[in-house]
């Protein structure tokens, strides 16, 4: 059953979502160390998400509408802000802002993750599937694994898109990819602003 947890797990990894988005968006501004920094901080949020599944709190949160729409709308408005703050940096060229929020890189991954709805959703639902294989050390081991292994997708990905020479290809060189990557931040941002406010009411 850890096998097909570990599958689905990867799927999910590969699938486009904020975490994606932030990762490209702080690779974009800063280049690949702070792509490295924000994967670190998804792969601690995974953790969090891990302990909280395993222990019953995900279900108690996810079962009470309200705690979900805070969740979300706070997740949604700060993925927004991002988008934001990123299309401010790429027309002003201002050093200051794009110091200041190099300095952020783990936090924004950590705060993306932690208030993603989907992951969540993703955890609580594949913990149910192994709750029964959590013992002993496995109680340890599992949320250390989907952390670890959260990281090291992300930290490839900060790789991949920085490894190319010719800077059109190139997501630090590339300044259309960076605005592309904001307008599509701004969008997540919003589409779980509405979607969370219109599944609530």
């Amino acid at each position: 059953m850890f096998l097909w947890s570990a599958l689905a797990h990867l799927i999910a990894l590969t699938s486009p979502g904020p975490d994606t988005a932030i990762v490209l968006r702080q690779v974009s501004l800063h280049g690949r160390v702070e792509g490295i920094k924000a994967a670190i901080g998804i792969g601690l949020g995974i953790y969090v998400h891990c302990l909280l599944a395993i222990n019953g709190i995900s279900i108690i949160i996810l079962s009470n509408d309200l705690y979900k729409l805070i969740i979300s709308l706070i997740g949604g408005a700060y993925i927004f802000y991002l988008g934001m703050t990123m299309f401010v940096s790429n027309s002003q060229l201002s050093t200051e802002i794009n110091n200041n929020q190099s300095k952020n890189s783990f936090l924004n991954g950590l705060i993306t993750n932690i208030f993603n709805i989907k992951a969540f959703l993703f955890f609580v639902s594949l913990f149910s599937i192994i709750i029964d294989n959590l013992n002993g050390i496995y109680f340890y081991i599992y949320p250390i694994y989907f952390a670890a292994m959260s990281s090291i997708w992300f930290i490839f990905l900060s790789f991949v898109v920085t490894t190319s020479k010719n800077k059109t290809f190139n997501v630090y060189s590339n300044k259309y990819i960076s605005s592309a990557m904001s307008i599509i931040l701004c969008a997540i941002g919003l589409l779980i602003l509405i979607r969370s406010i219109y599944e609530y009411f």
